[in-house]
């Protein structure tokens, strides 16, 4: 008996769950569409003079992990960045890469 109780239980809270995270969804769509909802605001822009100085040592050789301890980005977040804004190493003729 004491089972079922808790099942029961269970299923109620699952039920009231699920209508919340439905009721979420539908304000934040309703937001949208009224342009209120703009998300989390981005941590660097293009523009930035640390994120410049990052892509600028990046392309002069320096790995990821080097550009992050070196700027204080996050590797993660400096990888991200790089990937949006595009930026490709300049390999020099002395260069090896294997």
């Amino acid at each position: 008996m004491t089972n079922l109780i808790i099942e029961l239980y269970k299923y109620q809270a699952e039920s009231e769950r699920k209508r919340i995270i439905e009721r979420q969804q539908q304000g934040i769509a309703l937001a949208k569409q009224q342009g209120k909802y703009h998300g989390r605001k981005p941590q660097y822009t293009q523009d930035d003079p640390r994120l410049q100085h990052a892509f600028k040592l990046y392309q002069a050789g320096m790995s990821d992990v080097d550009v992050a301890r070196n700027t204080g980005i996050k590797r993660t977040t400096f990888i991200r960045y790089r990937k949006k804004f595009n930026v490709k190493p300049v390999f020099s003729a002395n260069k090896i890469c294997f």
